[in-house]
């Protein structure tokens, strides 16, 4: 028989540093795997969500690749935000993220402890022989997959003793027969931690040990998928309707579906004793699989409700959000392609225009957040430009569609002008993008952009504003007049930015200026904005030369750049 200790004899410290491991083996997994399948992410959420059935495929596969639900959730809220997904899109979304949340707890299932430190050995040596990008993240995946097995082995060797702390029987007995007094643990320590994986991980290597009984561990899994409804509300606090509707939604299924369960633990109990015995599976697969049916059964309860339950969200919470921004979207018609395809260029032309008045928002965006240091603005210029994304997505695939049909010579010519033109409107508002971004890295660093910085970026912006509206001009309205006005214009930004880069190495070399952020940033800054000035120049110039001529020997992938 064990001998009976007391909480200061268990090894807290190993918990402590296992629960670390572990916890840092999940972040380092997700953002390897993130980073390895690329910035398409975001894309495919907005691409493959049209209904809650594909919505829902969506949420688990992005879940399972950020291993994180609420990385998932926070990206369904902000789509939501941009107007480019409604809320029953990210209703199934999140009835996805939770299923995917599920993966880890397979993965500990697999019960790899002993090939753990030969996984992080290949993983450090795929990390540091890395050549390529996504070797090193391939690597960071098998370093963090590995993490997960160490950090919950050193758990699982001290946590085995609270079985023989006086009391501890007798509450696992209590958590059997009253499973709501697990759930309530359950939700508490992972609203402690914002972790619902790190929580039935411990749990499966509490139930491993003997530690605790099935049913424990089930009201603990119940309480953990409550708990973590906490970090989307917390993240919803202060945000939009919309974000808080589906905040609610995420709270009202988890903690409705754990309600269900709880009820009907005893039936579930057996299933998954059944299940268990049926598949031979060890203890810590035993509870991965209570897990994932639980999440999956819940997600098949609140399927066909899904519909109902936006309405009941705006009756619970009535209101719209207030859009900084014009969508002004095009309704593409399909049918003109074939039946009118000089009715479908016009209407290509009529969302390039739109188009090109949101890049031109994310621009004059970019300067406020420049002018002010408030980080709406920076947040701002991500929504629209997850906009002119998605538009650029839209314009283009409507524009190949006419370029199959029978189209004159002149109608070709409209649409290949039409579509570089659209590429530099969506080129454009990435790098104003990219110029919000490099303010923000100042701005975290502690650190302000000094007056003199200011206004001479400030003359930059207002010579590429005056390029850029008078491009749009051009494109609209054929003026050849007002294009040679821009080659002189051009001429002047370009003298700008030189007389801005020479300016800039004198302060560094004259005045020993102290090396900062803002300092080493300053040059990328106007390279950028000079950049911007030649996309927009690009504008009228294929307005009027779309085709280049022997003595422009331009590479037409300048455009496209």
């Amino acid at each position: 028989m064990d001998q009976t200790i007391t909480l200061a004899e268990i090894n807290w410290q190993l918990i402590a540093g296992g629960l670390a491991l572990f916890l840092y083996g999940i972040k380092l997994m997700g953002d390897g795997l993130t980073n390895f399948a690329g910035t398409k992410i975001r894309s495919y959420i907005e691409k493959y969500t049209s209904s809650p059935i594909s919505a829902i495929f969506v949420g688990i596969l992005m879940t399972g690749i950020m291993q994180s639900s609420s990385a998932t959730t926070v990206i369904a809220i902000s789509l939501v935000r941009s107007g480019l997904m409604n809320l029953k899109q990210a209703i199934g979304i999140t009835l996805g993220a939770n299923i995917g949340t599920t993966v880890t707890a397979i993965l500990i299932g697999f019960d790899l402890d002993y090939l753990a430190y030969f996984i992080i050995l290949i993983g450090v040596l795929i990390y540091m022989l890395a050549t390529k990008k996504k070797s090193t993240y391939a690597g960071e995946i098998i370093i963090g997959f590995g993490l997960l097995f160490i950090g919950l082995n050193m758990m699982g060797g001290a946590l085995k003793d609270l079985k023989n702390i006086a009391g501890f029987e007798s509450f696992v007995v209590e958590m059997s027969t009253t499973p709501v007094l697990g759930a309530i643990v359950g939700a508490i320590v992972t609203g402690i931690i914002q972790s619902s994986s790190a929580i039935v991980g411990i749990v499966q290597s509490l139930y491993q040990t003997d530690a605790l009984t099935l049913k424990a561990s089930l009201g603990l899994v119940f309480g953990a998928n409550i708990g973590t409804t906490i970090t989307a509300l917390l993240a919803s606090i202060g945000g939009t309707v919309s974000a808080k509707k589906t905040s609610l939604f995420h709270i009202i299924f988890n903690v409705g579906v754990s309600i269900v369960f709880l009820i009907l633990i005893t039936p579930y109990y057996h299933l998954l004793l059944f299940i268990t015995e049926k598949f031979e599976l060890n203890k810590m697969m035993t509870i991965a699989v209570g897990h994932f049916m639980f999440n999956f059964l819940g997600m098949l309860i609140f399927l066909p409700f899904i519909s109902k339950f936006g309405e009941v969200l705006d009756k619970l919470m009535p209101g719209k959000d207030e859009l900084a921004i014009d969508y002004g979207k095009v309704e593409f018609d399909e049918q003109m392609i074939k039946n009118f395809p000089a009715g479908a260029l016009k209407q290509a032309r009529l969302a390039i225009e739109s188009a090109s008045t949101l890049a031109l928002q994310t621009l004059q965006t970019s300067q406020q957040y420049l002018e002010t240091g408030d980080r709406k603005y920076f947040e701002k210029v991500n929504q629209i430009e997850d906009i002119v994304n998605a538009q650029d997505t839209e314009i283009a695939t409507y524009l190949l569609k006419i370029s199959k049909e029978n189209l004159s010579s002149d109608m070709i010519l409209e649409y290949s002008v039409d579509l570089q033109v659209q590429k530099n409107f969506e080129r454009i508002s990435d790098l104003a993008q990219n110029l919000a971004e490099y303010y923000a890295m100042i701005f975290d660093a502690g650190e302000k952009i000094s007056e003199d910085a200011i206004e001479e970026l400030r003359d930059v912006y207002d010579l590429i504003s005056k390029i850029y509206i008078n491009a749009v001009d051009v494109f609209k309205t054929n003026d050849i007049s007002l294009y040679d006005t821009m080659k002189d214009d051009e001429n002047k930004l370009n003298q700008l930015e030189y007389r801005l880069r020479e300016s800039h190495f004198n302060r560094l070399t004259t005045r020993h200026v102290k090396a900062t952020v803002e300092t080493s940033l300053f040059v990328d800054i106007i390279g950028t904005l000079e950049r911007i000035g030649d996309h927009a120049f690009n504008i009228a110039r294929i307005t009027f030369k779309p085709i280049k001529t022997h003595d422009e020997k331009a590479d037409p992938a300048e455009f496209f750049e």
